[in-house]
């Protein structure tokens, strides 16, 4: 334990802990909108695979481990925001050396990404924890129907826009969040900048274009 916590009082252990927990992350957004994905399966589909997940034995130890990684890195990256602003002070200067000044405006749009997010998924979990109760049999059970919620959630003009624009900052947050994840874990090299750009580019618009998708098929069609 203390050896832990020595580790995370180095400004090294916290950039590797945000590394880490950003590729995390990064896995967990991949997954879930794969998840959504039922939608398009239809009602029993997006119930099952709802209902089958959260009767997983071992799905409230995710639901923490998931908590833990979000806490993790939004309070590290914005630690160390904090100590890279107090470290650069006002000396005018030293914002004009080479890289530092792009890497410190990419450094704070992210931060602000992530708290703009975490307002984001608060409000987002409320609705659904506490939005109508509507039920539907699964496996000899009356249980709740998750795929109606879905679709009254989004079938709100407001809902589905603010939601939308959330996932416009996610993409932005995948983009530059990403790469820079791979640079903070020593896994980016200049020779293969282009190709991890490349392909952060790709990821983003395709977890981005798989959260949309769903969503406006329901506001659109149903």
């Amino acid at each position: 334990m203390n050896i832990l916590l020595h580790f995370l009082q180095k400004t090294v252990g916290q950039k590797i802990v945000v590394g880490l927990t950003g590729l995390g992350l990064c896995l967990f957004v991949l997954i879930h909108m794969m998840g959504n994905l039922f939608i398009f399966a239809g009602p029993e589909a997006y119930n099952n695979y709802a209902h089958k997940l959260h009767e997983m034995s071992l799905f409230l130890f995710f639901e923490l481990g998931l908590l833990c990684f979000f806490l993790a890195h939004i309070f590290l990256s914005f630690l160390l925001f904090l100590q890279n602003k107090r470290a650069r002070g006002n000396i005018s200067y030293k914002k004009k050396a080479l890289g530092q000044k792009s890497s410190s405006y990419i450094h704070t749009f992210l931060v602000f990404q992530g708290g703009v997010l975490l307002v984001f998924l608060v409000f987002h979990l409320l609705s659904f924890k506490f939005g109508p109760y509507y039920e539907t049999p699964f496996e000899g059970e009356s249980v709740r129907d998750i795929y109606q919620l879905v679709a009254h959630n989004f079938k709100k003009p407001l809902y589905t826009l603010g939601y939308s624009l959330a996932l416009s900052v996610l993409f932005i947050h995948l983009l530059r969040g990403l790469p820079a994840s791979l640079k903070t874990l020593g896994l980016s090299h200049p020779v293969y900048l282009p190709l991890i750009e490349k392909l952060a580019w790709f990821f983003a618009m395709a977890v981005t274009f798989g959260f949309l998708a769903p969503i406006w098929y329901i506001f659109i069609y149903l």
